[in-house]
């Protein structure tokens, strides 16, 4: 399960090997739906493209889905069934297990009331890509606004060894701030910083106040000069 806020679901699109066929849309959404099951009275959106253009409109509205294989299995689904998914839409968390044996679902998507997205993946390692194509669009983003005129900024992609720390990192709520961005001798410093209390975090989201509630742990850096991306902790011990 993944908690975040900042990764946008075109950053979950354009990570993903591949989108699912079929999803369902918990937040009985009909008016994006092409689809109808009348055993479980869910809407559908069936097809990969019809997908990804549900998910790109309207990019700040709430949106909550959970993939299937076949419809045949969304027939198949006991009341007790319908009922955690819909206890899934309403509270935002499953009641147990968040990948169905019916389902087979690869992926779960929900929009939380605070403008946090929380995420399920099957395979944990799809996330990394997901992660890689945040961080590098938020980095071309603030490169745009701190240099006007210049030719757009090309990304190389970062070492797979280097998602894995920042994920593992990300167990204690990590924030990659790039509004405190540093440029220092043609390399970005983008600060990380690591939640006091993961107890609390929608309540500093909520608030803003992020630097009061997390201690400095390092920095993220790209050179703009070799295109090469490193990882530095401020704890030498625990460095990449």
């Amino acid at each position: 399960m993944i908690l975040s806020s900042g990764i946008t679901a075109a950053d979950f699109i354009n990570g993903l090997d591949q989108l699912p066929d079929n999803i369902i849309l918990l937040n009985n959404d009909e008016q994006d739906a092409n689809g109808y099951n009348s055993h479980s009275k869910f809407n559908l959106i069936f097809g990969a493209s019809e997908i990804r253009q549900y998910l790109l409109k309207n990019p700040t509205g709430s949106k909550k889905f959970i993939d299937f294989d076949e419809e045949d299995s969304v027939n198949n689904l006991s009341p007790y069934e319908i009922a955690e998914l819909l206890y899934l839409a309403h509270f935002g968390t499953p009641m147990g297990r968040p990948f169905s044996s019916k389902l087979l679902n690869h992926y779960i998507y929900l929009t939380q009331d605070d403008g946090t997205i929380r995420s399920y993946y099957r395979r944990f390692s799809d996330f990394n890509h997901v992660l890689e194509i945040a961080v590098k669009r938020n980095l071309r983003e603030t490169h745009n606004t701190l240099r006007v005129f210049l030719r757009p900024l090309a990304i190389k992609d970062i070492d797979n060894a280097i998602l894995i720390e920042l994920i593992t990192r990300a167990n204690d709520g990590l924030f990659i701030l790039f509004g405190s961005i540093r440029e220092r001798n043609r390399t970005y410093h983008i600060p990380i910083r690591i939640l006091k209390n993961p107890d609390q975090v929608s309540i500093i989201l909520r608030t803003k106040t992020i630097i009061e509630n997390t201690n400095y742990v390092g920095d993220l850096s790209y050179n703009l000069q070799s295109s090469t991306w490193n990882l530095e902790w401020q704890d030498q011990a625990a460095g990449v």
